[in-house]
Formats: C-alpha cells, sequence, structure tokens
C-alpha cells in the first residue's frame, strides 16, 4: 500500500522538472550570452581598428611615426575590452604624392563560456582602410537663384555658402591649392563679373539666335546690345544697359564648352534681352510682374513720339536697324515713359528682367567668393533652368575659353567638384495665356520653338533631358557631382539628381533649410578630408 501512494503521489514534481531542466536553462542562457559576447567583440575589435587606422593615415607623418600611432591608438582601444584575448593588428601603406592609403586587420581570440561549441568561430578578424588626399581642389557651386529661394532658404544658403568657403579657405596650404566658384543661375547666368570678355559676345546681331523675339525689319531683326546701346542714351528707359546674362546657344551649343568664336557667329553668346509687354500689363508696383498666366514686364509706353523719331533727338543711326514699318520697335529708341524703375528687387522690370548676380570664377580670393555670397538674392519670373547654371558650371570647370584658369581635364593631383542645389523642379513659366506662352528665358519665349516644344511641361522635361546630359559630360570627365534638392524631394527630383550625382548617395534631399550649412559641411569632408573608405 505504502509503495502504490508512493507511485501515485504528485508532490515534488515541479521541483523534480527543475532539477532535470535547470541545466538545459542555464546552458541556453549560457549560449545566448556568448553570441551576444561574439558581437559586441567584433564591433569593438572594428572600433579599435578603425581609430588606430584613421590616427596612422595622414599625409605628413613619417613612417615610423605612423607605425607608433597605429600600435598605440589599437592598444588603448582595445584595453578595456576583457572580452578580446592575443589581439593582433597589422598595417599596410600606399603613399602617393598628392594621397596616402592605409589597410589595416586585425585579428583577437574571444572568451567564451562555451568556446567549444564555436570552434574556428570564436577567432574574429576584420579589417578598415582609409585615404587622405592633398588634391588640389577646384570647387564649382552651382546654386539656385530663383524666386522661390525667397525668405529662409534664400537665408540658408547665405549662410551655408559662407561656411562652406571658410572651410575651403582652410583647408588649403603652401603645397595645396583650392579655389572655388559660385554660379548663381535663374533661368539665365550673369557673366559680367570677374575675368568677363566682350569677345565672347555677339555685339553684333550676328548670331542666328539673336533678336529672334523681334519682328523683322527690312529683313533684318534688331541686334540686342544696339538695343541695349540706344535705352541707355540720354533720355532713353531708366539709362538701362546690359547687365550682363546671356541666352542659350542654338542647337547642341546649348550645354557645351565650346570656345566663342567671333568667326563662328553661334558659338558666341547673345546679350539677353527680355522685350517690353503689351501696355495691357501694366499694374501697381506692389503686385506687378509674376503672373503664371498674363504680361509680366512691360516697361515703355506702347505709343510712339513720332516727333522725336523723326527729329532723331537722340543721336541714334537708324538707318540700318530700323527702317520700314517702325510700329513695333520704334518705342526702344522714341520712348521716354518710366513705368516702373529696376532697382534689384525679386521682382525686376526691363529687359534684364529675373538676371541674378555674376558668375565669380575659380579664385583663391575667399573674401571675394564671401562677398559674392552675401549678395545673393531670389529673381521671381522666367522660371528655373537647372541645366543653364550646369553648364556654365561646366565652362567654368573647363580649361578652354570662355574661362581658362581651371587645370586641364584629368589632371593628375586634381579634384573638380560641382556642388548642385535646387529648391523646385525645372520649369518654364509665365504668361501662359499670351502669344508668347512663356516669360522670357535664356531660349526665349517658349513660342519661340527653341525649347522643343510650346507646352511648358514638355519643354520642362527637355530641359530635365539637358540637365542629365551635361551631368553626364562631367562625369566623363572625371568631375566628382554633388546634388541638393532644397524642401523639393519630388519623384521627379529624385529620379533626376540621383542619376545626376556622381553617386546616389551623393543626391541629399534636405527638408530643413537650417541643415543646409550642415549638408555643405558633409559635403565637403568627402571630397577634400581624411576618410575611411570601408
Amino acid at each position: 500500500m505504502l509503495l502504490r501512494q508512493f507511485w501515485r503521489s504528485r508532490r515534488g514534481n515541479f521541483s523534480l522538472m527543475l532539477a532535470v531542466g535547470m541545466p538545459a536553462m542555464l546552458g541556453a542562457v549560457a549560449f545566448a550570452t556568448d553570441v551576444s559576447t561574439l558581437m559586441r567583440a567584433k564591433s569593438n575589435l572594428q572600433n579599435a581598428l578603425d581609430a588606430a587606422n584613421l590616427a596612422s593615415s595622414h599625409l605628413g607623418d613619417a613612417e615610423v611615426t605612423r607605425a607608433d600611432a597605429f600600435n598605440s591608438y589599437f592598444q588603448a582601444n582595445i584595453a578595456s575590452h576583457g572580452e578580446l584575448s592575443n589581439p593582433k593588428a597589422t598595417l599596410t601603406v600606399d603613399r602617393g604624392v598628392n594621397f596616402v592609403k592605409t589597410r589595416a586587420t586585425a585579428s583577437a581570440d574571444v572568451n567564451l563560456n562555451f568556446a567549444f561549441l564555436f570552434g574556428a568561430e570564436k577567432h574574429i578578424s576584420v579589417d578598415a582602410s582609409a585615404v587622405e588626399s592633398n588634391n588640389q581642389l577646384e570647387v564649382v557651386l552651382v546654386l539656385d537663384n530663383t524666386g522661390s529661394m525667397a525668405g529662409a532658404r534664400i537665408t540658408a544658403l547665405r549662410t551655408a555658402t559662407k561656411s562652406l568657403l571658410d572651410y575651403l579657405e582652410a583647408v588649403k596650404s603652401p603645397t595645396r591649392s583650392v579655389r572655388a566658384s559660385l554660379v548663381p543661375f535663374v533661368t539665365a547666368v550673369n557673366v559680367n563679373g570677374p575675368e568677363f570678355d566682350p569677345s565672347w559676345i555677339d555685339m553684333d546681331g550676328k548670331s542666328s539666335t539673336n533678336g529672334v523675339n523681334f519682328p523683322m525689319i527690312d529683313g533684318k531683326r534688331p541686334n540686342h546690345m544696339a538695343l541695349f546701346r540706344q535705352l541707355g542714351q540720354k533720355g532713353g528707359w531708366n539709362n538701362t544697359g546690359w547687365k550682363g546674362c546671356v541666352e542659350a546657344r542654338p542647337g547642341a551649343l546649348n550645354i557645351s564648352d565650346t570656345p566663342p568664336d567671333p568667326s563662328k557667329p553661334d558659338t558666341l553668346f547673345v546679350p539677353y534681352f527680355a522685350p517690353d509687354d503689351p501696355d495691357v500689363a501694366k499694374k501697381p508696383s506692389a503686385s506687378y510682374g509674376n503672373s503664371s498666366t498674363g504680361y509680366n514686364n512691360s516697361y515703355l509706353d506702347d505709343s510712339i513720339d513720332k516727333t522725336k523719331l523723326n527729329q532723331n533727338i537722340l543721336g541714334i543711326d537708324l538707318s540700318g536697324l530700323l527702317t520700314g514699318d517702325l510700329t513695333t520697335i520704334a518705342k526702344y529708341v522714341a520712348s521716354t515713359a518710366k513705368i516702373i524703375t529696376e532697382t534689384g528687387s525679386t521682382i525686376t522690370i526691363g529687359p534684364n528682367r529675373a538676371c541674378p548676380t555674376p558668375i565669380i570664377p575659380l579664385t583663391d580670393d575667399f573674401d571675394k567668393l564671401r562677398l559674392a555670397a552675401s549678395q545673393m538674392s531670389e529673381w521671381n519670373g522666367s522660371g528655373t533652368n537647372v541645366s543653364e547654371g550646369l553648364s556654365w558650371g561646366q565652362r567654368v570647370l573647363s580649361p578652354q575659353p570662355p574661362y581658362t584658369d581651371a587645370a586641364p581635364y584629368k589632371t593628375t593631383g586634381v579634384t573638380k567638384v560641382v556642388m548642385l542645389l535646387t529648391d523646385g523642379e525645372n520649369v518654364v513659366y509665365g504668361a501662359s495665356n499670351t502669344p508668347q506662352k512663356s516669360d522670357y528665358t535664356s531660349y526665349g519665349y517658349l513660342a519661340s520653338g527653341r525649347f522643343g516644344s510650346s507646352n511648358q511641361t514638355t519643354a520642362a522635361r527637355n530641359v530635365d533631358g539637358w540637365t542629365k546630359d551635361v551631368c553626364a559630360q562631367l562625369k566623363s570627365q572625371g568631375v566628382q557631382i554633388y546634388t541638393m534638392v532644397l524642401q523639393a524631394d519630388t519623384a521627379a527630383n529624385r529620379s533626376l539628381y540621383s542619376a545626376c550625382a556622381s553617386d546616389p548617395s551623393d543626391y541629399y534631399a534636405v527638408e530643413d533649410p537650417a541643415k543646409l550649412p550642415n549638408v555643405f559641411q558633409t559635403i565637403a569632408n568627402k571630397f577634400s578630408r581624411l576618410q575611411l573608405t570601408n
């Protein structure tokens, strides 16, 4: 009976099961601890090696100093990690005139509870490599100055640009040339700055695109520079002269760095001249000039003072330019109306409408660059043409005219960089309900056909294609391209500018304008300083 009761009793079953299962549970916990230790050990070993590698990767280091720095940093960083035993590290160095590349490897055993279960896996190894380049730098900043950049965006851009210029100035040295350039753009670019040469410009109206936005007069089209000279005469409109913007060249020359050649007129750059719109556009200055559908640029009185014209009181010889029916163009000579004064505000009225501040070509005069950056402003009207800004960035980096200060492409020891920023998609803007179909742009009016379409959306996509083509041309010459969009990370922009960048990781979508200086700094670190490469 007692024996039967013993066998039937269930008291103490839990204790019995616990006694039997405890070793397995403890083993599982220990095994899990080993796995965690192994992962932590590998991370710690990698961090120690990275630190040692960076400490020994400076161009100025002597080889003995380099080896000492590597060993001391590795030992100091590994000492506090008791899970690592028998740590060993080696360093190899590839040194050139303008660079030093280092590669390091490290290994160690990991102290584990169940080392016999892990076998060879208890022995871990890691590697690291780094490079420091002392290449000469040629950095071109292609920066959107369109009207949508107003407010916090243009303020952040000026701050970020100054910060970057300060940084670039700091990394130059007697043995390292660092030069930078600013290329502000709207729909056009202003070339009337340092190193400007009138020989680049179609002064005499010989290019096939000069004057196409004006009617023919006795078989001739008005010459833009002649019109500027007439407006600038005493008694003309606001004594206006050419500010410095140029149109895109015809055909494939629009995005090429083909040098301007006076013997080939289409290689010259036509002065940008925004025609006067009909008087129906007159409005108070507070709301003037930025309609998406109507005329935006009426700055002359359309009525003609024929008495003044006949008297030729301006002292201008009209025989070669203004003959026959003068009703559509004589106002540029005879009108004295000043509807609105062009003061450099963001909405400009007149022949220089939406023309930004000038290009500063490559220079190591960082005070000049900082001053130009501080003068950048937003300019409403005409739209956004990134391909035009990039084309002039390419001309700055090209060793051939119009600018000639750049080193030849792919020169050993020279790194060429383009940093592009825009805050919107390419767009042809304004006057969509008028015969001209748009505001005046670097391709004239949309109705003139130079965009390849009279539809604003299709024309803008053609500009996208030109943008991509310029990027491809620059990358084929070894130029590093970094692209940034400011509060404009649309699917179209993401596709275009990640493809435009040298690598998709070189595309930056910036949502907060206040973060723009940090992004500029991150990019500068990529091309100018010591960095881990894996």
